[in-house]
């Protein structure tokens, strides 16, 4: 028993030991140590929320999306992972596990929607978990704003003017006849028409429209138009209103049938054949030409075509027009009658009754049988048979004569020359279209005569003659021939020639050329030292025995007798100057006059109060001699003469010798 019981315990410690029961065997009691707790597995995909920079509605530039994490993504999100549409990826950033950024651009020129997605399953965390899905989107308009100006929109409060030609006369102002409350211009181009049928689009005076601005860069015109078929060439030619040799030509074709387009007008293609865009050049008038290059026979009948919308793209600018040349205007119905001096076979020049109009004046010239090829006219209405000196500039160079001739085809030429140099001249030529009935003809004297002078703007034109079939003489147009002419515009003078110098003349300025023109007994005038000494330069006058009392010089310093425009104003009328005279007493008259028309003067005169000694007296122009002519603030004062002794003859005593120097004027 006691073996046997032995043997029990044994195994008892046996299975404690094997059980990891850590008790004493054969006595006391044990507990087992307490369970493990593991923490449970990570199974939540990681979700990325995206934003972008944009606060308002439509981006119109790069937009940045922002992409920010709930947990730890490491580097697995890559730009890869984003799918956009509607623009472009750009730089994209990893800021750190938890956020990145990715810029985007959206499609150039356009309208719409960025689309930025990242499909499930791109990237995951550190459990290795996916992603879910996510987008986002943002609204875009890069589109680039139309820069124009509209140069004529045919609704206007005062309407342009359409003028046809060649078969497109039938060209009118009318309503949209797709939209009654818009105006547009409506072409007809009739069966007869000409391939080159088009018309004249104008705003302005002289059939213009404002200055085009073109550059090496804006060089389209665009213009919505309206054909029956598509495949129409449309020609679109801008010209300088004032020169038509001015001109450049370019073309769009229509791709739409009985529907508006905007075509585009690239003038730095122009057509085969015509002159290159010239940025030199000033472009003022507009034409347009439906179906250039086929006649109205050839387009099977009359077509009929709208434009609309005519503007300078790529630049805005005033589309105003250019102020009006001022012009002069010779009508033959003046008070004082113009004088026609006729030559070399057409000495029968006078006024008389319009043919067409007994109540209107005209100029008629007889051309006769014995006539010079080139018998002619002039026409004035100044001494000397001179004008007031036309104002040619660059961008007046043209005079219009309304003339009547016998028959069409007759050239006329016109002349303009100096009076008293008629090496200064420039001839042009026009030619009638009308047989027994009056026109107006348009002399541009920017295109002279073959083997004539050219145009200079440096000369003083002042003489106008014209020449009725130049180059046929009297026997060979065969016999006498009568025309008719009236209403001679030409520019008027805005300014005097250019002057080499200004106020005061002091003569003492070496670069200066000072002319002293004595008349009336008073030729013996010169420029001389001071008789008071020193090395200063006056103007010396002497008076002669058999002077008249008005003997007088004039002393200029630029064409035509001229000094610097004298700045009369109302609060300003006074001039200067410092006088050498024999004796006191002496009363010394000062005159200033337009250089270019004798008739707009004043005088005044001051007294001399010192013998044989300088002094300087003080001329007031607000006080005009007795029996001259007022001080008018609205004329051109820019020549001057002075009178010693003025009202007393040379004989009686008003002789002698005079000094003045500075003439001044006092602000």
């Amino acid at each position: 028993m006691t073996q046997r019981s032995k043997s029990l315990s044994t195994s008892i410690c046996a299975l404690a030991v094997a059980t990891s029961l850590l008790a004493a065997c054969g006595g006391g009691g044990a507990e087992a140590p307490p369970a493990q707790n593991n923490p449970p597995a990570d199974t939540t995909p990681p979700v990325v929320t995206i934003t972008d920079n944009v606060a308002a509605t439509t981006a119109t530039g790069d937009v940045t999306f922002s992409f920010a994490f709930n947990e730890d993504v490491g580097t697995s999100f890559t730009t890869d992972d984003i799918t956009v549409a509607g623009g472009t990826k750009g730089t994209f950033t990893r800021i750190g596990g938890t956020s990145a950024t990715l810029v985007v651009t959206p499609t150039a020129n356009a309208a719409g929607t960025i689309q930025l997605s990242i499909a499930a399953g791109r990237f995951s965390d550190a459990a290795g978990n996916l992603n879910v899905a996510a987008s986002s989107q943002q609204a875009f308009n890069t589109v680039i704003p139309v820069v124009e100006t509209r140069l004529v929109t045919f609704d206007e409060t005062i309407s342009p003017v359409l003028t046809g030609f060649g078969g497109a006369e039938d060209a009118t102002v009318v309503v949209d006849p797709t939209n009654a409350a818009n105006r547009v211009a409506k072409v007809v181009k009739s069966a007869t028409a000409e391939l080159w049928a088009g018309a004249t689009v104008s705003v302005c005076p002289n059939n213009a429209v404002a200055a085009l601005p073109f550059t090496s860069t804006l060089t389209k015109l665009t213009a919505r138009v309206w054909s029956p078929t598509a495949g129409t060439p449309v020609r679109l030619k801008v010209e300088n209103a004032a020169d038509g040799s001015k001109s450049v030509e370019t073309e769009a074709v229509t791709t739409v049938a009985a529907g508006w387009q905007t075509l585009t007008f690239n003038f730095s293609n122009p057509a085969t054949g015509t002159p290159a865009l010239n940025l030199g050049n000033v472009y003022n008038k507009v034409s347009v030409f439906f179906n250039f290059g086929t006649t109205g026979a050839a387009a099977g009948g009359a077509k009929t075509y709208y434009l609309d919308d005519l503007a300078f793209e790529g630049a805005t600018f005033s589309a105003a027009c250019a102020a009006a040349a001022a012009t002069t205007t010779i009508t033959m119905d003046e008070g004082a009658a113009p004088a026609l001096t006729g030559f070399g076979g057409a000495e029968d020049s006078s006024l008389q009754p319009d043919p067409s109009n007994a109540a209107n004046k005209v100029a008629r010239v007889i051309k006769s049988a014995t006539a010079e090829v080139w018998a002619g006219t002039t026409v004035s209405n100044l001494a000397n048979n001179t004008i007031a000196t036309i104002g040619f500039s660059a961008s007046a160079q043209t005079i219009t004569v309304r003339v009547w001739s016998p028959t069409a085809g007759t050239p006329v030429r016109l002349k303009v020359e100096n009076a008293t140099d008629g090496n200064k001249s420039v001839e042009t030529e026009a030619t009638t279209t009308v047989a027994g009935g009056w026109q107006t003809l348009s002399f541009n004297f920017a295109n002279a005569v073959a083997g004539t002078p050219a145009l200079n703007l440096a000369n003083v034109y002042n003489r106008v003659s014209i020449f009725f079939n130049f180059g046929t003489t009297g026997a060979a147009a065969g016999g006498a021939k009568t025309y008719y002419f009236e209403d001679v515009v030409y520019p008027t003078a805005t300014a005097v020639p250019p002057v080499t110098a200004g106020l005061p003349i002091t003569f003492d300025n070496s670069t200066v050329t000072y002319t002293l023109t004595g008349f009336g007994g008073a030729e013996n005038a010169a420029v001389v030292a001071d008789p008071a000494g020193g090395a200063n330069m006056v103007a010396r006058v002497v008076k002669s025995g058999t002077a008249e009392l008005w003997a007088g010089t004039t002393v200029s310093t630029g064409a035509n007798f001229s000094i610097a425009t004298i700045p009369f104003s109302a609060s300003a009328k006074t001039m200067t100057v410092r006088v050498y005279a024999p004796a006191a007493g002496i009363p010394v008259r000062l005159k200033v006059e337009d250089a270019a028309d004798q008739t707009r003067s004043v005088e005044t005169e001051a007294t001399t109060t010192v013998a044989n000694g300088w002094q300087t007296l003080s001329f007031n122009f607000a006080n005009q001699a007795s029996g001259t002519a007022a001080l008018n603030l609205a004329y051109t004062f820019n020549k001057a003469s002075i009178f010693f002794n003025f009202g007393t003859t040379g004989a009686a005593g008003g002789g002698g010798t005079f000094y003045f120097d500075d003439l001044s004027f006092v602000p």
